[in-house]
């Protein structure tokens, strides 16, 4: 086992007047503050509210669910155990019952959104982004005391904070409170490259029913289709040649939606620096460049495609990978494929390590092979802030392990465990980096998570129930 616990002298507790520094509003400040209308983040608010914490939720865009409505992401990569039991529960159970499998973003929008109005105790705005913190040194570590946001028009106001859940993507509080982090694949020490990003689109015309009846395994590779969504073509899709270098197209993901639409999950874009809102700009461009190119190859190779034409593009790129912050612990390879099950596991997961390429060159590392592990608590805990959580893609997990840590479900349960431990490190005037020491305050969370659903446990007495409707075969986020 290769996790690490990262020392620091920690102290047992913080009294209350470390997480009251005054603000520079006049405003009070909530007990927990949630940055990021993300999955994570709803469910961190949710979360956070049933344990009885006032809560304010700050989302950047006008519709809550982030890239599920954003990116047009509109069906799980499921955390199972190899044989198909659940292993997740708790709010994402919750969550996948009222979506099933594949989704529309508007179904998306209204689940979430039914979420956050469902607990009063939420507090939430809309369309703000984080673009500063106030944070000072505390004997625990820094201590974030405000956050500063703006809206669309230009205008800004500042929240008081005592407790902050950081569920931004890329971890924007964390990073400006200056706790450290690696970009891309730093970790590993060739460059600071990130995985692809992809632009979603969907198609109309399609004949649903001839593409699950047409799926060929030795035509089309390994993958299948099911009434609402299909993935694979890898074989198929090996003989396309995209028009830039930049773009590549190795497989499909395809969404069925309701109104008879198919989501496309197809392109990726190599070379792009997600951080930068220039390179983004670039990465869509080459996108909408490639994809009618590709629909046209498609329409005379895949059964149902004869008649498909481009319908719409997703608002926002889907973004895999930015930073990754130096935690208290570190999800690493070793932990994903040795199915480690840390003492403060926060929930389980399964997916495969799943690594979109750097470069046009890159090979698959692993086999998509599910071997169940724990999501430490330690990795949700920036090592240098006292009172700021991750629930995101940017925990602390080395380049590697994130392409099996950051999908949806699995931030889904970190927003459930962020937002459970900000409320008892409110109620019992804890920093975070002493909780992640404390076998006690560990203790006291995992029984709290336990008591809302979460399975912590794995093995001959841990769950064999079946998702409803559901199935065990990986797509490719």
């Amino acid at each position: 086992m290769f996790r690490k616990v990262l020392g620091m002298a920690a102290l047992a507790s913080l009294v209350f007047s470390l997480f009251s520094a005054a603000p520079s509003s006049a405003q009070s400040a909530d007990a927990v503050l949630v940055v990021g209308g993300t999955p994570a983040g709803v469910a961190a608010a949710v979360a956070a509210a049933r344990q009885g914490a006032d809560v304010t939720l700050v989302s950047a865009h006008p519709e809550l669910g982030g890239v599920l409505t954003d990116a047009m992401m509109d069906q799980w990569d499921l955390n199972v155990a190899p044989d198909g039991a659940a292993i997740q529960a708790g709010l994402f159970s919750e969550i996948h019952t009222a979506l099933g499998d594949a989704f529309t973003p508007a179904d998306a929008s209204r689940v979430f959104g039914a979420l956050v109005d469902g607990e009063p105790r939420i507090h939430l705005i809309r369309d703000a982004r984080v673009v500063d913190v106030t944070s000072s040194a505390s004997a625990a570590g820094r201590l974030v005391s405000a956050v500063r946001f703006r809206r669309d028009d230009g205008s800004t106001f500042t929240l008081p904070a005592t407790t902050v859940v950081d569920a931004t993507d890329d971890g924007d509080v964390a990073a400006m409170a200056g706790a450290r982090y690696d970009i891309g694949r730093q970790d590993t020490g060739i460059d600071e490259r990130m995985q692809a990003v992809t632009l979603m689109f969907t198609l109309r015309g399609v004949d649903w029913p001839q593409v699950v009846a047409g799926y060929d395994v030795a035509r089309d590779g390994p993958g299948g289709a099911l009434e609402r969504r299909a993935w694979g073509y890898a074989t198929l899709l090996a003989d396309y040649v995209p028009h830039s270098p930049e773009v590549i197209v190795r497989d499909l993901n395809l969404g069925h939606e309701s109104d008879g639409e198919v989501t496309v999950n197809a392109v990726d874009v190599l070379g792009v620096d997600a951080l930068s809102q220039a390179d983004l700009v670039r990465a869509r461009t080459l996108s909408e460049d490639e994809t009618p190119r590709l629909v046209a190859w498609l329409r005379t190779r895949i059964p149902g495609f004869a008649e498909a034409t481009l319908g719409r593009y997703a608002d926002t790129l889907y973004v895999r990978e930015t930073r990754h912050f130096a935690g208290v612990e570190t999800l690493t390879a070793n932990d994903v494929w040795n199915g480690t099950i840390p003492t403060d596991t926060i929930g389980l997961s399964s997916y495969p390590l799943d690594l979109h390429p750097v470069s046009a060159t890159d090979k698959l590392a692993y086999a998509p092979t599910r071997h169940v592990y724990g999501i430490p608590f330690g990795t949700l805990v920036p090592r240098e802030l006292a009172n700021v959580i991750l629930a995101s893609p940017a925990i602390s997990a080395t380049h590697i392990a994130s392409g099996s840590a950051r999908v949806i479900p699995t931030t889904i349960e970190e927003g459930e465990a962020a937002g459970t431990a900000a409320a008892l490190a409110w109620r019992d005037h804890l920093a975070f980096t002493t909780m992640a020491r404390d076998a006690t305050a560990i203790g006291a969370l995992r029984d709290d998570l336990r008591l809302g659903g979460t399975i912590l446990s794995y093995g001959s007495d841990g769950p064999r129930v079946q998702w409803p409707g559901g199935s065990s075969g990986a797509t490719r986020a």
